[in-house]
């Protein structure tokens, strides 16, 4: 037994305080009363005084003392062995999709590693703690810390490892963060981590994995084409394991089979497949069959439909020009775009002579010359380069300008942030300071070979491709997990400008539910998606699209790098010990309870009792 504070049993000397009050009696005036000698041995006294006397065992005496005892501990707390603290295991868990693998016989690498850990916990007291962390791309803790053996029992039910590739040091630092850095703790796994100078020192590993073969879809795309009206399907399957293997592949939309396949792969190798497909079929779940599989995450995978996203250009420029017959050559080879009057337009291209005033959601791009006066023209310089490229801004991918003439160029007072430019002169550059996007092209194209140059319809491609990406809705719809998903959003504000009050909310295949946060453009990001399966975009409670996250990852499909082991941790410290809640103050409340009854019981020994007549 020890005590926290020691000082608290100076209350003992209380006791032989008590004791000595009760040795010595105070003195009271003789009382006479008649007829005594009728009361017999009654009438017999101590001569009461200040002298010692022989103590006195009264109930009023052993309530006193009880009392000052009671009081004396409750001062100096006591604690019998350990009571107040408790073993803490901090356990790191492996969430790799790998560790989901199963052999053809027995438990599953995560079974596996959860029977390890209850075998572990069976040796603990029956007041342990387990603190669970799941590792990730952001480690995450699983129930909540320091719980029970039994409440760990629970959670680990609700552990379903199915992660990409990530660094474990995240998680290893935040077991470390909270158990201490010189404190052990357990890292469940499916493979020993190769770097043993990496490592924390406390850590303990205990790897339950081995070597499988396993066949998986490596990749999978779903491509539609508005001019056809159907769709074009990618698929590839890889074996990753040392034999030959036999399996089918399967595709399913509403409930019927729209592709069934048996594919013969080689030896660590894989098979492309690629198929037509009728439009209209909205999702399509792709299966692979493959007896003696070792990992099942990456047999199923689950396409949304891509959606069609035209782009309605109007073309405002002189009909006569070289421009409009430049201009009208790539947008009838041009995917996905629709000519349109100016006021329905999403992008517009007119002369660069006067900007317009195009609303917030319209693009403009215009061609030069600046100003199309015949004097100004004859007085324009035709240029040669070298030239100087923007080639961190999208609209300049694959532009090279080798042997272009740039013709036509003229002064402006436009204020433009250059994307092509040659010395301080800006012949390509985008209009600062307005609310809409708008790009001015300083050329006259009569006088340039630009357009029989591939750069002309890689750069028109580029417009068109960058504002189909800016128009509200989904880009993409078929994604790998943890990647990044990026989208605008409808605006957030009416016609009047007005904000509403509209939630924009993404529901997880799960059901669960999350709010998503658009920037002041309308611009959403949603990041750290972990798992597969068809999520939904509502945007004030209505769906306004929804897109599939997939498992496609080569390197944890395979399981040949997967062996079972173990090391210790390189420290000498014992388990770690942590404080859980005081059970003095239980035993607090019971003593001043104990307290306060002794000294009432002492009051109603000696409270002063009538007489009868």
């Amino acid at each position: 037994m020890s005590f926290v504070n020691p000082w608290g049993l100076l209350g003992l000397l209380s006791l032989p305080a008590i004791a000595a009050i009760h040795l010595f009696q105070r003195r009271f005036p003789p009382l006479l009363v008649a007829g005594a000698h009728l009361w017999g041995a009654e009438t017999r006294q101590q001569t009461t005084g200040r002298r010692r006397d022989r103590l006195p065992i009264s109930t009023s005496l052993l309530l006193e003392l009880l009392a000052g005892l009671i009081f004396s501990l409750a001062l100096s707390q006591p604690r019998v062995g350990e009571m107040g603290s408790a073993r803490h295991l901090v356990v790191v868990l492996d969430n790799s999709a790998s560790m989901s693998a199963q052999p053809a016989a027995g438990l599953s690498f995560r079974d596996a590693a959860v029977a390890r850990l209850e075998e572990r916990m069976d040796t603990m007291e029956r007041n342990s703690r387990v603190t669970l962390i799941r590792s990730g791309l952001q480690p995450t803790l699983i129930g909540s810390p320091a719980m029970s053996l039994d409440d760990a029992r629970s959670v680990l039910v609700e552990w379903h490892p199915r992660a990409t590739p990530h660094d474990f040091h995240p998680a290893w630092d935040e077991a470390s963060r909270v158990i201490g850095t010189e404190q052990p703790f357990l890292f469940l796994t499916d493979h020993i981590p190769d770097d043993a100078h990496g490592l924390p020192r406390g850590m303990e590993v205990i790897s339950v994995g081995r070597r499988l073969p396993n066949v998986a879809i490596a990749t999978a795309r779903w491509t539609f084409d508005a001019e056809r009206g159907e769709g074009q399907l990618f698929v590839r399957v890889a074996n990753i394991s040392e034999a030959p293997k036999r399996v089918t592949l399967s595709a399913h939309a509403d409930g019927r089979t729209v592709l069934q396949q048996p594919l013969d792969l080689p030896a660590d190798g894989s098979i492309p497949l690629e198929t037509s497909l009728p439009g209209g079929l909205g999702r399509l779940t792709i299966s692979l069959n493959a007896p003696g599989d070792g990992l099942a995450v990456d047999n199923t995978v689950t396409l949304v439909e891509p959606k069609v996203r035209l782009v309605t250009v109007a073309v405002a420029l002189p009909s006569d020009g070289a421009a409009t017959r430049l201009v009208q050559r790539v947008l009838s080879a041009a995917s996905d775009v629709q000519l349109g009057p100016v006021a329905e337009a999403d992008l517009i291209i007119g002369p660069a002579g006067e900007l317009p005033a195009p609303a917030e959601a319209q693009w403009w791009f215009g061609i030069g010359p600046i100003n199309p006066s015949p004097v100004v023209r004859n007085q324009a310089k035709d240029l040669i380069g070298p030239y100087l490229i923007e080639k961190q801004h999208p609209l300049m991918d694959g532009i090279v300008l080798g042997g272009v003439v740039w013709g036509g160029v003229q002064p402006t007072d436009f204020d433009l942030r250059p994307l092509i430019s040659a010395g301080r002169i800006p012949l390509l550059g985008q209009v600062a300071g307005l609310v809409s996007t708008a790009f001015v092209m300083n050329i006259d194209l009569s006088r340039s070979n630009i357009g029989e140059s591939p750069d002309w319809p890689i750069l028109m491609t580029n417009l068109l491709e960058l504002r189909r990406a800016e128009l509200p809705g989904l880009r993409l719809w078929n994604y790998r997990l943890n990647e990044t998903i990026r989208f605008r959003a409808e605006p957030a504000t009416d016609e009047a400008g007005d904000a509403n009050d509209r939630e924009l909310r993404l529901v997880q295949p799960s059901g669960d539910e999350r709010s998503l946060i658009r920037d002041r453009n309308d611009l959403v990001e949603i990041t750290r998606l972990d798992e597969t399966g068809v999520y939904e975009v509502q945007d004030g409670g209505q769906v306004v699209g929804e897109f599939a996250v997939n498992f496609f990852d080569e390197e944890e499909s395979s399981l040949a790098g997967l062996a079972p082991g173990e090391r210790e941790a390189r420290v000498t410290s014992e388990a770690s010990q942590i404080a859980i809640d005081d059970p003095y103050s239980w035993l607090m409340a019971a003593a001043i309870a104990a307290l306060l009854a002794a000294i009432l019981v002492d009051w109603y020994v000696l409270r002063p009792r009538g007489t009868r007549g």
